[in-house]
């Protein structure tokens, strides 16, 4: 009996399955590729090429770790003069190496008069000393098209300069990093190791 009783379960169960139909398949309509691997669709994705141990964002943009670092440059002139000394030669190096690092940046100068002079000739002098800056840092490998020049003549005094030392402090170029978003956040693998 069973031996029966069993015999008719198998018969049962094994008849629905063979009859069973397999559900049809769903076309995809949307487009779900991740050319860039970095786990949003490309439909959602907002940047084409993340770095691959990037830490992104629902965007698909890689995350950014602000670093404090000065990422301005400082250049004093003499009077009446567009050299720029070599005691800035390390500050140059910096710079360009920062540039380098990071090209997606560029490099604002801003080259500023003391009040002395017509005003005239201490704008044409600022373009000048801003030129020669750019010069410096492109003999250093940076490409002429990340900079932007800016002569402010002596429209932006930094002290009234009513003393030849105050004067001093007035004859710059300025540079100002634009375009830095900071670090990529790189996300954890096995082999991140802890800093200790």
């Amino acid at each position: 009996m069973k031996h029966i009783l069993l015999l008719g379960f198998f018969i049962s169960t094994g008849g629905c399955t063979l009859s069973a139909e397999l559900p049809a398949l769903t076309e995809q309509h949307h487009n779900l590729l991740d050319n860039d691997n970095d786990g949003v669709i490309d439909a959602r994705d907002l940047c084409d090429d993340t770095v691959t141990t990037a830490m992104i964002d629902n965007d698909g943009c890689p995350i950014y770790l602000l670093i404090k670092s000065d990422n301005s440059l400082r250049i004093q002139f003499a009077n009446d003069s567009a050299i720029v000394a070599h005691a800035y030669s390390e500050e140059l190096d910096k710079i360009a190496e920062f540039l380098k690092l990071y090209p997606e940046t560029s490099l604002e100068l801003q080259g500023h008069t003391s009040s002395p002079g017509s005003k005239d000739y201490n704008n044409d002098l600022s373009v000048q000393r801003a030129y020669a800056v750019k010069a410096q840092i492109e003999h250093r490998g940076i490409n002429a098209d990340r900079f932007s020049i800016i002569g402010l003549g002596e429209d932006d005094l930094m002290l009234e300069d009513t003393t030849e030392t105050l004067q001093l402090v007035n004859r710059r170029v300025i540079g100002h990093v634009k375009g830095f978003k900071g670090n990529i956040k790189k996300a954890w693998t096995i082999f991140t190791r802890r800093k200790q």
